[in-house]
């Protein structure tokens, strides 16, 4: 069996992408850690906890009881690849769009 994505993954990844401090931030002292980056905000939840890496364990849980899911929720951590890091990082880089 696979190894599963630990917290540190998943915060090194979210803090590679465009935008990262809208999905991992703190309010009232508690760290929020939303999955935006990878279903949408249509489709988005946030995990709360006082503590960062337990806040990304409770969303990293969440998204692999939605591997093959039929949902908005699911379809995007299908399609992203999910556990595959790297294949989830190509999957929420946009793509820069040529200048004419």
């Amino acid at each position: 069996m696979e190894n599963k994505v630990t917290p540190n993954q998943i915060i090194e990844l979210i803090n590679s992408l465009p935008d990262s401090e809208k999905h991992i931030f703190i309010v009232n002292r508690k760290y929020w850690v939303t999955q935006e980056w990878l279903c949408g905000a249509f489709a988005g939840r946030a995990f709360v906890n006082e503590i960062l890496e337990d806040a990304v364990q409770e969303m990293i849980d969440y998204l692999y009881k939605h591997i093959g899911h039929d949902s908005m929720v699911g379809n995007s951590v299908t399609k992203s690849g999910f556990p595959n890091l790297e294949r989830v990082k190509q999957y929420c880089t946009p793509v820069e769009s040529e200048q004419y």
